[in-house]
Order: C-alpha cells, then structure tokens, then sequence
C-alpha cells in the first residue's frame, strides 16, 4: 500500500507525516472497500470496532459509523478511519 516491503526509507522507518500518506490512499480505499464487500454479511462492525479500537475510537469515528448507509458502508469507514490507520 504504498510501503515497500521490508525498505523503509530511513533507518527511522516509514514516516508519519499526512504527505507521505496521501499517495497511497486511493488504493487503502480500494482495498477496504473491496475487503468490505467481500466479509461485511459475516461480522458485527460494532464488534470489530470494539475490539481494534477500543477507547481510541473518536466521537467523530462512531459518528460516521453510525449514519452508515450499510455494514459493507459502516467496515469500509471503520477501515478508513484516521485511527485504524495509524494501527
């Protein structure tokens, strides 16, 4: 997804900075949305969000799950959320 296996550009690894970021994120969307098509009819996306995220989802995380206009909508958002990506 835009990181090179095993060759991080620096010894400080991969950076963190929203720049370096923006290059892969259409295909982060495309596979999220993807994965999301193919196991949404088969978990419970309030579970899955409990358990990978836990108290580090945001309001606005919850928000947007919430007004969801499907669970394929709902994992794909959950995917794409600003705090499962820094996971």
């Amino acid at each position: 997804m835009g990181e090179p296996l095993w060759r991080p550009p620096s010894p400080n690894g991969f950076s963190d900075d929203n720049g370096a970021w923006i290059d892969g994120l259409a295909l982060r969307l495309d596979i999220a949305n993807r994965f999301a098509q193919l196991v949404a009819d088969r978990v419970d996306v309030d579970a899955v969000l409990e358990t990978a995220l836990g108290p580090l989802a945001s309001s606005e995380t919850r928000q947007a799950l919430g007004r969801a206009e499907s669970r394929v909508q709902a994992l794909a958002l959950l995917l794409m959320a600003p705090e499962f990506q820094r996971r």
